[in-house]
């Protein structure tokens, strides 16, 4: 009998899932400080470099355009870095560990995105990370950037096609604490170049904006009364699988509840004229298109 228990929980322990069995941190691993981890999930992967060197934080969507990566919005500084990626336990809900770092991140958050609006999931993976096991259907994505307090934290959040759950985090550590402000050179751009994409707001494919999105709408509002008595044209671009026609509807109202939300952040006595122009997915970029609110200041046609 002693022999026949044996076998049986052989059998048992051979039969469980190969998730339940690998655990085990990878030796030397830690958690990053005050971040933690989505229940039961272990280190994959673990990485610490202590030297100051240049590194970049990304604040907006990864687009990939033939080989080269596009980032609309990415801070540059000398810091240290910690990587660590996490692998979940089978069946957990991509769901569920997004909400854990939104939870743990929000509330300082810069950027966030999910699905398709986080762009390809490829470039996040070869070209960010480095890491194939990052690499999974665009539609199964999370990202999230945060600034706690001059230390730079971002999660992804990767369901790849076989079902296994991913959370990868990265935090810099500037030398000086940083404040990182998302369209900081905003006013700049427009000036110069007469246009520029709102970094950080990503509109969905519906057409609505989400909640980050209009709290960084309504932050730089005050930034916009340098154009008062100018003509400031609000713009929403949208695209995915609609017709033409569902697209630049949806665009409409994007680009209408984005210009009330910067009117709401200006005085009522000042700022530029916003006008609202849905343009759907009729004015794509060189390459690629991707969902975005831009700003356009029509320059004034010069005279012979």
């Amino acid at each position: 009998m002693p022999e026949v228990g044996w076998l049986c929980a052989f059998a048992w322990l051979v039969a469980m899932p190969a998730t339940a069995q690998a655990q085990t941190d990878l030796p030397g691993a830690r958690d990053p400080d005050g971040i933690p981890r989505f229940p039961r999930s272990w280190v994959v992967f673990f990485e610490e470099e202590e030297n100051l060197v240049p590194r970049e934080f990304i604040i907006s969507a990864v687009e990939k355009i033939r080989r080269e990566l596009r980032i609309d919005e990415k801070l540059r500084v000398d810091a240290t870095a910690l990587k660590v990626t996490y692998q979940v336990p089978s069946g957990t809900p991509r769901d569920e560990v997004a909400g854990h770092y939104r939870r743990a991140l929000g509330a300082d958050a810069l950027f966030s995105c999910e699905g398709f609006d986080c762009g390809r999931s490829n470039a996040w993976a070869s070209q960010v990370y480095g890491q194939a096991l990052l690499y999974g259907p665009d539609r199964n994505q999370f990202y999230i950037a945060a600034d706690r307090n001059g230390r730079l934290v971002s999660a992804y959040v990767i369901e790849r096609g076989n079902r296994r759950v991913y959370a990868h985090i990265e935090v810099l550590q500037p030398e000086e604490a940083v404040s990182a402000t998302v369209n900081a050179k905003l006013t700049e751009r427009l000036a110069g170049d007469g246009f520029s994409v709102i970094g950080g707001v990503r509109p969905r494919r519906d057409g609505t904006i989400p909640d980050d999105g209009v709290r960084l709408l309504g932050d730089i509002a005050p930034q916009l009364r340098i154009f008062e008595r100018q003509s400031l044209y609000v713009v929403c671009h949208l695209y995915g699988p609609e017709s033409g026609e569902v697209l630049l509807e949806r665009a409409g109202a994007c680009a209408q509840a984005a210009a009330a939300e910067l009117r709401g952040g200006l005085p009522p006595d000042g700022g530029p004229e916003l006008i609202s122009f849905g343009a759907g997915p009729l004015m794509p970029r060189q390459g690629g298109a991707a969902s975005r609110i831009e700003l356009v200041l029509p320059h004034r046609q010069q005279r012979d």
